[in-house]
């Protein structure tokens, strides 16, 4: 079951680093993070899924 998941969180980091835009909690809501406006925090967030997706493959 995790791995499963972990593949889709890999698709969506691919989709992400692809289109320059990712999705994070924020708060109570989710924001949208593009690339062009904060980079860092962009990158932040999709090597935090990217260790995650690691993560649900050879942890769980």
């Amino acid at each position: 079951m995790f791995k499963i998941i972990g593949f889709f969180l890999v698709l969506y980091v691919c989709y992400a680093a692809a289109t320059g835009r990712v999705w994070a909690k924020a708060g109570i809501r989710a924001r949208e993070i593009l690339r062009e406006e904060s980079p860092r925090y962009f990158w932040g967030v999709v090597g935090i899924y990217a260790a995650l997706s690691v993560a649900l493959f050879f942890v769980f």
